[in-house]
C-alpha cells in the first residue's frame, strides 16, 4: 500500500489544495478515498473526488462499489474519523475538517 494522503502532502499542502478546489467549485465536497490497510480490496486508481453536496453518503458508496468493480452481494463501508456516517449528505464530514477535505477509508 502506498502512503495515505496525510502521509504524502503536508498540512500546509493539503490546506492550500483544499482552499482552491473549493474557491474554483464551491458547489462541491472534494473527498480523499482511501483503502482500509487491513483489507484484500484492491486500491482504488483514483484517491480524490469532487462530489456534489447534495450527493448522499449511499450514492457515493454505490460510486464506489462500481469503480472497485465488487460483485452485488458484497457490501463496501466507508468510515470518517474512524465512524460510519450517516448515510445523509456529504456535507456532514465536510464541515468536520479543518482541511476541507472529507477524508473516508473504505473497506468490506
Amino acid at each position: 500500500m502506498g502512503k495515505s494522503f496525510k502521509d504524502e502532502f503536508t498540512f500546509e499542502q493539503r490546506l492550500e489544495e483544499s482552499q482552491d478546489i473549493i474557491a474554483k467549485y464551491p458547489l462541491r465536497v472534494p473527498v480523499v478515498v482511501e483503502r482500509y490497510c487491513k483489507t484484500d480490496l484492491p486500491e482504488m486508481e483514483k484517491k480524490k473526488y469532487l462530489v456534489p453536496r447534495d450527493m448522499s453518503v449511499g450514492q457515493f458508496i454505490h460510486i464506489l462499489s462500481s469503480r472497485l468493480r465488487l460483485t452485488p452481494g458484497k457490501a463496501l463501508f466507508v468510515f470518517v474519523k474512524d465512524t460510519l456516517p450517516q448515510t445523509g449528505q456529504l456535507t456532514i464530514c465536510y464541515h468536520s475538517s479543518s482541511l476541507k477535505f472529507c477524508c473516508m477509508v473504505f473497506s468490506p
